[in-house]
């Protein structure tokens, strides 16, 4: 045998067979590194680290399990990441799989490294040394925490654009940014900084002052944890320190670890847009305003708050298309107009507000654009408007949503839409709203607390001077704010539906009032109480009335009720039997304001009376002319003629009285006689009255 030759071909193999693992062990770019190992022997060959902190040179020939247990097994974050590693990366197992055919293995673990955490995939790929028969390996560790962060994210977030993107260890109290764009801040990249630290150094320089409060509860660790856990994604939207609306959103990225990726997102768009007509929705143009505001101080700016009248009409005619058209081509004609608007928005629903610099605030031209009409294929509608208007006065330090709704509220106090369509905002209406708005708030707690007083305004017959009846009038005595007259909170009342609450209790009072002295033989009077048109669709008043009349010992005519003729123009059927059945078992009846609405005569005509009362309005213009002499005239007869009685409310002079008791009329109320008087003193009066009847 040829020994020359067969150890040159010895020398030929291994050289191969080095030169091979030479090549695999350099490997690429992305490995951290590469081992070669005996798993026969359980030795290790060589070690490549590309100067990674996972390795070290002084490692071969070191046992593998002893380099595991050095290098590998302290820095594996995770239970269940170990216990894999330590079943599958055995000597024993290596060996039963390379038997069974699997010269090749992968698996992943994480890796704590320079307190990050890693993700590491781990290749092993076994064959069989041709000169010993050993079993060996060559195990490449690469680092896949980007690739598996972008990943997870494009699972998560598909397509959407961020500003940044974050991965929060709840468990550790840290967070690392794995991209960010922040203007204004820098923030490291990839590296891992306390939760709380960060939080709030994002709270202090980039969040604006009015959202930190909110931002600091929103972001709090064991409440994210609990809104995560019961809704498996939370999310809230503040402004940043430029004015922009940002979005936090956070999804599970690992919820075994509790690893949570926080996706932070630019939604000024979004959020400050009305989807309908594209234009700025209410936060987007307070955002808008304020800014322009701030930059320009040395200017003149208003705001004007529009509405459309009967838009609703329009959506159950024409349909929700139809009125979003509408809504738009409004948006257009004001974004075109005279006017100029620096910022337009659809506040709510058919309203719209708008910033103007002053010089371009032509009054006389607003109908213009206040009155169009629009056509569309079949369609066609007048659309009329009506606006407010508050000029924003120098060193305003008001907010913009307090603007609005001073601009609001003059549109309220529009006399004559059709003649005059806009209306300039004054503090007189500010005072007057507060009036009403504290009428709706503390009504139950000043009828609690004995603020409502009833007045009684004597009626007295006209020819003989004596006190007949009276009416029952109210007056709100607050502690705070003294005696508040009835047309500050009586008009809020009705408006809001809580004027049969207040009338329940006027009801009451009188009763309680006349009761007493009826049954302590004291002089007493028929008094008057006004019903409102919701008392007339209020069941619970009705027969509250009903079943006090018929409880009382009283005679039934010693408690009258007035309605004003446009209640009865509305008035339910429901309302009409209640008041035939007072009618029918002896209450006397009045209608109020006689000659103030458009169907006086239609309503003396259909229903039963007993009283009416003249309208105000006629009686001091008495003298005036002898038209409005004629009417007055005219309508005592006409009363006459149909069996009813007649008072005369607001007379103020004797020539009046006299007038009036020449003509005929049977009654007069008014300040020439008594104004409305607290209940001690009616009282002193009707003693009086008595004693000189006596």
């Amino acid at each position: 045998m040829n020994t020359d030759y067969i150890r040159k071909d010895y020398d030929n193999i291994q050289q191969m067979y080095q030169e091979r693992i030479g090549f695999l062990m350099k490997g690429d770019k992305e490995n951290i590194c590469t081992l070669y190992i005996d798993v026969t022997d359980n030795r290790m060959l060589a070690i490549l680290s590309h100067g990674h902190k996972l390795l070290e040179d002084d490692m071969k020939d070191m046992r593998v399990i002893d380099w595991l247990e050095k290098r590998i097994y302290p820095f594996i974050v995770y239970e269940d990441n170990l216990k894999e590693f330590k079943q599958k990366f055995t000597r024993v197992n290596l060996l039963h799989e390379f038997e069974l055919g699997n010269s090749k293995m992968d698996f992943v673990h994480s890796y704590l490294l320079d307190g990050m955490v890693k993700l590491y995939s781990v290749k092993v790929n076994m064959f069989k040394n041709p000169y010993n028969g050993h079993v060996e390996a060559y195990v490449i560790w690469r680092d896949q925490t980007e690739k598996y962060i972008d990943m997870r994210i494009r699972e998560i977030l598909y397509q959407i654009d961020y500003t940044a993107l974050a991965l929060i260890d709840i468990d550790k109290g840290n967070l690392y940014f794995r991209t960010s764009h922040f203007a204004g801040m820098d923030i490291d990249e990839n590296v891992s900084i306390p939760y709380d630290e960060l939080v709030h150094r994002m709270a202090d320089t980039r969040i604006a002052p009015k959202n930190k409060e909110l931002f600091l509860s929103c972001t709090r660790l064991n409440d994210l944890l609990d809104n995560m856990n019961i809704a498996g994604q939370y999310s809230f939207s503040v402004y940043n320190f430029l004015g922009k609306v940002e979005r936090y959103s956070y999804y599970w990225f690992d919820k075994d670890k509790k690893i949570l990726l926080c996706v932070i997102e630019d939604m000024t768009k979004e959020m400050e847009t009305d989807p309908v007509t594209g234009a700025l929705n209410r936060a987007g143009f307070f955002n808008r305003v304020e800014k322009i505001l701030e930059n320009n101080r040395d200017r003149r700016f208003a705001i004007i708050y529009f509405n459309l009248k009967d838009f609703k009409a329009i959506n159950d005619m024409f349909g929700y298309e139809t009125g979003d058209a509408i809504l738009m081509e409004g948006i257009n004609a004001l974004a075109v107009s005279f006017l100029k608007p620096l910022a337009i928005s659809r506040i709510e629903a058919d309203r719209f507000v708008v910033l103007v610099d002053v010089k371009n605030l032509d009054l006389k031209r607003l109908p213009d654009i206040l009155h169009r009409t629009y056509s569309q294929g079949d369609i066609k509608a007048d659309l009329y408007g009506r606006c407010g208007i508050y000029y924003i006065p120098e060193n305003c330090d008001s907010s913009v949503s307090d603007m609005c709704d001073k601009a609001k509220l003059a549109k309220l106090y529009i006399p004559n839409q059709y003649v005059k369509p806009y209306e300039i905002f004054d503090e007189n209406m500010a005072f007057d709203y507060v009036q009403r708005s504290f009428a709706l708030i503390h009504l139950d707690d000043a009828i609690k607390n004995d603020e409502i007083k009833v007045y009684y305004q004597p009626i007295y017959d006209a020819w003989t001077n004596k006190i007949v009846s009276a009416e029952a009038l109210v007056r709100w005595v607050s502690p705070d704010r003294g005696v508040i007259l009835p047309g500050k909170f009586i008009p809020a009342l009705e408006e809001s539906g809580h004027i049969s609450k207040l009338d329940a209790y006027i009801h009451r009072s009188v009763s309680s009032f006349l009761e007493e002295r009826y049954k302590n033989n004291k002089p007493v009077v028929r008094v008057a109480i006004n019903l409102s048109r919701m008392d007339l669709m209020n069941d619970e008043i009705m027969k509250l009335i009903v079943n006090d009349i018929n409880s009382s010992e009283m005679p039934n005519n010693m408690i009258s009720y007035e309605v004003t003729e446009s209640a009865y123009a509305s008035v339910s059927e429901m309302g009409i039997d209640f008041l035939l059945k007072l009618h029918d078992n002896g209450v006397t009846l009045l209608v109020d304001d006689f000659g103030s609405g458009v169907s006086s005569f239609s309503t003396i005509r259909d229903y039963d009376f007993d009283i009416i009362k003249l309208d105000m309005g006629f009686i001091q213009k008495i003298g005036n002319n002898k038209k409005n002499n004629n009417i007055v005239i005219s309508l005592i007869e006409l009363a006459h003629r149909l069996d009813m009685k007649v008072v005369a409310e607001g007379v103020e002079t004797k020539e009046q009285a006299d007038f009036l008791k020449n003509y005929g009329c049977d009654y007069i109320q008014g300040y020439y006689f008594s104004k409305p008087l607290p209940q001690e003193e009616f009282e002193r009066k009707l003693e009086e009255n008595f004693k000189e009847n006596y």
